[in-house]
């Protein structure tokens, strides 16, 4: 039977440093990237007058006008929360909504997965509308 030699697999080649620079330094200027177009997308969306447009036991209608200033059409991500008298949070819900460019509109969102159901008299005492967007690692 013959012999046959075999290189060393898998053969290990060392990074240059220079390319290891540079992997670094599009990462850190990826990060700042983000970072900057994110403050600029936040400055061109507003939120305004929120309130709750009906509610019962079972779900929660809550109402807002929404401004894009910007040039660009944009779906951004908003965070929901309603909170009770006491500030314990009733419910919460995430949801991505379109928004044309320059315009502003009244938009409405059901919540009906609630944390716990409406006690009898009880209404919504305050609602919060986050915009969240992409960060690094997390959404």
């Amino acid at each position: 039977m013959p012999i046959v030699d075999r290189l060393e697999y898998p053969k290990k080649y060392k990074m240059s440093s220079a390319i290891l620079l540079i992997a670094v330094l599009i990462a850190i200027g990826a990060m700042l990237y983000q970072k900057y177009s994110n403050k600029a997308r936040a400055k061109q969306i507003i939120i305004h007058s929120i309130g709750f447009d009906e509610y019962e036991r079972n779900y929660i209608r809550v109402g807002y006008e929404i401004e894009n200033t910007g040039k660009k059409d944009q779906e951004v991500a908003l965070l929901i929360r309603v909170y009770d008298r006491e500030g314990g949070e009733i419910t919460s819900i995430f949801f991505k909504t379109n928004i044309k460019a320059h315009t502003r509109e009244f938009q409405s969102k059901v919540i009906d997965e609630l944390n716990r159901p409406l006690k009898e008299g009880e209404k919504p005492y305050r609602a919060t509308i986050e915009l969240r967007q992409r960060e690094f690692m997390h959404y």
